[in-house]
């Protein structure tokens, strides 16, 4: 009896600890508390120009000129979902998307896929690239990574293989127990699933790594996650990835939670209240980002209240 109380008691705290997947499927816009700010960024709001639009069931992103390297830091059109509260001891971020590889140039590192950041000075960076260094047909995983306005290649780079018009995706996660690292991966039509960055440094970062060290802080701290796409050329280069899902088990504020405090709550509700009406690109009460506050928004932190509690 008493084994029997101690392993339901063990039960229940998994289950309060326990952090379930959330997913977005883009299927005709945003499902989750997505912002298009970028601190340390000119401008701070990135959605730009058009580039970013929706299908039943997915998000495509026209690159822009501009970028986040070092000092340079005008990017556009950069996604993000903040992250809320603890961390939990194993976590993953993923996401997938496609393009139509050849209409890129070869000459230039065009590039997709996930970024955490706290901001344009601070982030770090996992991808898919155009191999322009031998300027050939095929792509790459790669990765980078800033601290404080100081770029550093991540050191973690696949092996090349010629794409073709199906989805790719990537996957960046911790695994917890006895030997805890971040592992990189991708796939791709040829892989048959997810396999592990296979590049001559293979794809782990442990806890005695700069990288391990800057990504785990970044989180502590409230990180953005996200989607990330560039042109890398300032060539006027209008290259569309279309994402087809976006997928975490990280601790997200909650849809409504306005003041990013971790809870939908009184002061949420105010807050749209008070700027009922006000009309504009990244307004922090415009909860569904049509780019009004109004009865939608108000809906929304009200279906939600208490969420995040």
């Amino acid at each position: 009896m008493k084994r029997t109380l101690v392993s339901l008691l063990a039960a229940i705290t998994l289950l309060g600890t326990a952090y379930v997947q959330t997913r977005d499927e883009f299927n005709g816009g945003f499902s989750l508390q997505w912002s298009w700010k970028l601190p340390d960024n000119d401008p701070f709001c990135t959605l730009f120009d058009n580039a970013v639009s929706f299908g039943g069931s997915s998000m495509t992103i026209q690159t822009r000129d501009g970028g986040m390297f070092q000092q340079f830091n005008g990017h556009k059109n950069v996604p993000t979902l903040r992250v809320s509260g603890n961390i939990p001891e194993e976590w993953y971020i993923e996401t997938v998307f496609r393009t139509d590889w050849s209409t890129v140039p070869v000459v230039f590192y065009t590039q997709a896929g996930i970024v955490i950041t706290t901001g344009a000075k601070n982030y770090f960076q996992v991808l898919i690239t155009r191999d322009a260094t031998w300027q050939t047909e095929t792509v790459n995983g790669s990765t980078n990574s800033e601290q404080d306005d100081n770029f550093a290649w991540g050191e973690r780079v696949t092996n090349t293989w010629s794409p073709d018009a199906d989805w790719m995706g990537l996957r960046i996660e911790r695994v917890g127990g006895e030997d805890p690292h971040i592992v990189l991966k991708f796939r791709h039509s040829g892989t048959d699933g997810w396999i592990e960055y296979d590049g001559f440094n293979g794809g782990r970062y442990y806890p005695d790594s700069p990288f391990y060290q800057h990504i785990m802080n970044m989180l502590s701290q409230g990180a953005r996650i996200g989607v990330y796409t560039d042109n890398a050329c300032g060539c006027g280069l209008a290259q569309p990835f279309e994402f087809d899902y976006f997928e975490t088990n990280l601790p997200l504020l909650p849809t409504g939670d306005v003041d990013a405090n971790g809870i939908v709550d009184d002061a949420d509700l105010l807050a749209v209240l008070f700027a009922f009406g006000a009309t504009g690109d990244c307004l922090d009460e415009d909860v569904n980002l049509d780019g009004t506050v109004d009865d939608a928004d108000l809906l929304a932190v009200l279906f939600n209240f208490g969420a995040g509690g």
